[in-house]
């Protein structure tokens, strides 16, 4: 069986383990992947980029994420889902994304406030979370799902967008997503 899921990473992760441990098919995409003209998107409906692509201490994924954005685009335009989570870097990070998105690099743990009722809001399933940051979300495309408070009010830490056929997913929550989340995804109503 082919993978739905590709994880877009530069090594291998402990990702693949939690990945694994639930039973999900799923390829490790390294940046060299993503350049080869024989690599292709068809077989995935989920692509999930962890937490820490933004700064080089834990990843080299950026420079990757920068210089793929169309083929990335093109895969949530026809249909596909992407995860993509805290940065752990700079307010520019997510600037390969097709909608505009800024970060706040701040640790927070506090209660999640959920504001819509999007199915992604199924990523975490514990009430109280740590966040490594907060998302500001400077495209009117960009609903808030869950947000908590901190000392600059409510502040973004699940963000979605709409995206042609597809859907983005942005989040600071500093957990895996959870299995219900995952599935979700990967139906034929989420993908």
């Amino acid at each position: 069986m082919e993978a739905e899921i590709a994880l877009l990473w530069d090594r291998e992760t402990p990702y693949e383990q939690y990945l694994r441990e639930h039973g999900f098919r799923y390829k490790l995409v390294q940046p060299q992947h993503l350049a080869a003209p024989f690599f292709s998107w068809r077989s995935f409906r989920l692509m999930i980029v962890p937490a820490g692509f933004g700064n080089s201490y834990f990843s080299g994924m950026l420079a990757a994420l920068r210089a793929n954005r169309e083929a990335i685009t093109a895969f949530v335009r026809d249909g596909g889902t992407l995860l993509v989570s805290g940065a752990l870097a700079h307010s520019t990070a997510y600037d390969w994304l097709p909608l505009q998105l800024e970060y706040v690099r701040k640790d927070i743990q506090a209660p999640l406030e959920r504001k819509t009722d999007d199915a992604a809001a199924q990523l975490v399933e514990q009430p109280v979370c740590f966040c490594d940051g907060y998302l500001e979300t400077l495209a009117d495309d960009w609903d808030e799902v869950l947000t908590v408070e901190s000392d600059s009010g409510a502040c973004p830490v699940l963000v979605v967008a709409r995206y042609g056929a597809g859907k983005i997913v942005v989040s600071s929550i500093h957990e895996y997503p959870s299995e219900r989340f995952l599935q979700a995804c990967l139906s034929s109503e989420e993908g």
